[in-house]
């Protein structure tokens, strides 16, 4: 039956019905041309969609790029700073308190604000020290390199501006005091001294002290937001 076609018929009630006569090879043209659109406006929003997913997930980590950015500028111009302090510091320093006619300070730390104490048996690893409301948060890892057993204290010491420095007292004292084989994780906070804003605090020195008393690590870090 070649001439064989199918009809369809289009009715209204305010109309007379039409009839439209199409044949197979036709509606089958019709069909895979349909099925084809189909597909391809499938594939069209599956690939708009990833586009969409994919642009929000580029936005939003170049967003937090910006932020790691600024965080390290802000870092750096305080590294900057602690450089400066380090090697115009104490002579800054005396030549202010003569122009204030007080006597220059003395020393708050065994071996000054900037000098590394390092016996070798003891490291801070990933040191991180936050300044948050009107306490600082730190946190690092102690690791005990000698073959014995190690113990003893904690010192912190906020370094200012003008190079000087003054010591933070623990929120809790048993914070800062360790006992360790081979590794420890410290956490403690302590009150910002008063009269102190953030612009004012540069840094953070750390000493450790073993349990005779004697400073075995001694470094300053600078201080995070």
């Amino acid at each position: 039956m070649p001439n064989t076609s199918y009809s369809v018929l289009f009715m209204r009630d305010d109309a007379d019905v039409k009839t439209l006569r199409v044949s197979p090879r036709r509606l089958k043209l019709l069909l895979w041309i349909s099925l084809c659109l189909t597909v391809l406006v499938t594939i069209g929003l599956v690939v708009g969609l990833r586009s969409f997913v994919g642009y929000r997930n580029l936005l939003g980590e170049r967003r937090a790029l910006e932020v790691r950015l600024a965080e390290a500028q802000v870092n750096l111009e305080r590294l900057g700073n602690l450089e400066k302090i380090q090697k115009s510091g104490p002579a800054a320093s005396g030549k202010e308190a003569q122009k204030k006619g007080a006597p220059e300070p003395a020393p708050q730390t065994s071996g000054g604000a900037f000098h590394t104490i390092n016996s070798g048996t003891i490291t801070v690893e990933n040191f991180k020290a936050l300044m948050q409301g009107a306490n600082i948060v730190i946190s690092f890892d102690l690791n005990n390199r000698a073959q014995n057993s190690a113990s003893g204290d904690i010192r912190l010491l906020l370094l200012r501006n003008d190079g000087s420095l003054t010591e933070l007292n623990p929120s809790t004292a048993s914070d800062l005091t360790y006992q360790i084989q081979r590794f420890k994780r410290i956490s403690a906070s302590a009150r910002v001294p008063a009269g102190v804003a953030r612009k004012e605090a540069l840094g953070l020195r750390v000493e450790i002290k073993n349990s005779d008393g004697v400073v075995i690590l001694g470094e300053t870090y600078a201080l995070g937001n």
